[in-house]
């Protein structure tokens, strides 16, 4: 649709109108500052009897170009058909951070660059700015690491007010794992996947938008399938592993030692049972 659009724009002052999708709006308005300021571009939204036309043009000129450079690697990252989103963070809380501060704005537009693939210093640089805003969203702005904002969220919520409080594990046994931020590991296959989609959509103009492959980019490929990779390494650090591992073989002992004592304790009962009529057929 992009390299549509970028070639009959050469030819004449034209007016385009796109269908409805979210991800074609974000790619378009990535893409609206290689048009001339002529030309028009239109966007088909709603369902039903309420269609209507948006004119992407205007909102591009509202919104100013470094922004909407900036929209492919948000919508990219904060949920798409390739990427998973963060739960319960939808768009719009993502959009305000990035309209803030043009420091993440500049970072988002980095996205889809052929460095953040083959530089491995230019992509740690990259990904530690998007650790921070990952930060943001979950309201831990004092940190940009997502490991710490993890354990940091976990404290506030079950850090005692005095040494004497009583520790309450129903509370942590309802504890909602969904709403601390992924970790290090999981996050950076996410930022792979989003650098990758927008190598595609950023150069989208382009007839052969990009030459990289998905595999290492947060995909593997199994059975001629690709799949999303979630992450590298241990699912659980070694000591929490053991520790799991203890417990269950100490659930399944203490279940043993129950099983035990109530066939000792059936058995009891059935020899006090048959001496019990033993002794009536004595009297008798």
């Amino acid at each position: 649709m992009q390299f549509k659009i970028k070639y009959l724009e050469k030819k004449t002052n034209y007016e385009q109108k796109l269908t409805i999708d979210t991800d074609v709006a974000a790619i378009m308005l990535g893409h609206m500052h290689r048009l001339n300021d002529e030309s028009q571009v239109w966007m088909l939204t709603g369902t039903g009897n309420n269609l209507r036309y948006v004119n992407l043009t205007k909102i591009y000129e509202k919104l100013g170009e470094s922004i909407c450079r900036s929209l492919p690697g948000l919508h990219a990252i904060t949920g798409c058909d390739y990427n998973p989103s963060f739960f319960r963070k939808a768009k719009l809380k993502p959009y305000k951070i990035l309209k803030k501060y043009v420091e993440f704005q500049q970072a988002f537009m980095k996205f889809g660059d052929s460095k953040i693939i083959e530089d491995n210093i230019e992509q740690q640089d990259l990904y530690n700015v998007i650790q921070s805003f990952i930060c943001y969203l979950y309201n831990v702005e004092n940190i940009n690491d997502v490991d710490a904002a993890r354990l940091q969220i976990f404290i506030d919520s079950y850090t005692v007010s005095d040494v004497n409080e009583a520790f309450n594990r129903k509370k942590l046994r309802n504890f909602d794992a969904s709403s601390l931020p992924p970790c290090k590991s999981e996050l950076l296959q996410q930022f792979l996947r989003e650098n990758y989609i927008c190598c595609i959509w950023n150069n989208a103009h382009l007839k052969n938008p990009t030459t990289y492959e998905p595999v290492n980019n947060g995909w593997i490929l199994e059975n001629d399938e690709y799949h999303f990779k979630w992450f590298e390494g241990d699912q659980l650090p070694n000591y929490v592993s053991e520790s799991l591992k203890t417990v269950s073989e100490a659930g399944e002992e203490d279940d043993v030692d129950n099983d035990e004592f109530r066939e000792w304790s059936s058995s009891d009962d059935e020899n006090e049972n048959v001496n019990i009529n033993d002794d009536n057929e004595k009297d008798f």
